[in-house]
């Protein structure tokens, strides 16, 4: 085997990769385990979902490479979503961009801005691929609090009380994973101002927007 390339020595496991082996360690049938970490379907989808699937499947034109940008269908429908839902208004053509999944954004999104030594904020607690990607990248990972004190909000004070001069990209979420923590406008506000003060960009990853909330707030 040759050697591995420097920037993944400091990358470990996926975490979540990790905690499943655990589980699937404990599970024995006469102490079964109930797995309430990722929230794979354990039902399958609706027939008529399955059998639209198998139409577009027998389709000629299913079989060649997909659009760079996703289908404009799809993007029509993710406008008509953000302007229903948050009051957005999208560009299809240069705003949306359909993602296979979360990991491969946050990948091409650090890859696109984020030079070697550039410095990435990432809240903590965070979602762990967040500092695996920009380790990756071989950026400086900083860290900032989500205080108890606060509700689980970001201490600004703090914040704005580090040397910010480096900082390329902050990863923000809310709602917020593993804390549940919603942020107001006037907090989503307050970190767009300190974004353009400071000349970085900010990356709100927003899958939880519409559970458990009334009030669904877009950083756009």
């Amino acid at each position: 085997m040759i050697e591995l390339a420097a920037r993944i020595k400091d990358v470990e496991e996926y975490y979540f990769s990790k905690k499943l082996a655990e589980v699937r360690s404990l599970d024995t049938a006469e102490l079964p385990v109930i797995n309430l970490g990722i929230g794979s379907p354990d039902l399958a989808p609706n027939k008529a979902a399955i059998d639209s699937l198998t139409i577009t499947a027998q389709k000629a034109n299913s079989h060649g490479y997909q659009n760079y940008k996703g289908i404009p269908a799809l993007r029509e429908a993710i406008q008509k979503f953000y302007q229903t839902t948050y009051r957005v208004s999208l560009n299809t053509e240069t705003e949306i961009l359909p993602l296979m999944g979360s990991k491969e954004g946050i990948m091409h999104i650090t890859l696109a801005f984020v030079n070697e030594g550039d410095e990435v904020l990432i809240p903590n607690p965070g979602y762990p691929t967040y500092a695996s990607v920009s380790k990756l990248a071989g950026a400086k990972v900083m860290t900032y609090e989500l205080k108890e004190s606060l509700d689980w909000g970001i201490d600004m004070e703090a914040l704005r009380k580090k040397d910010l001069s480096r900082v390329k990209i902050m990863w923000v979420n809310f709602p917020h994973m593993p804390t549940g923590r919603i942020a107001s406008r006037v907090e989503m506000s307050e970190l767009v101002e300190l974004a353009r003060e400071n000349n970085f960009l900010i990356v709100n990853d927003n899958p939880y927007s519409l559970i458990l909330n009334d009030a669904p707030l877009s950083i756009l």
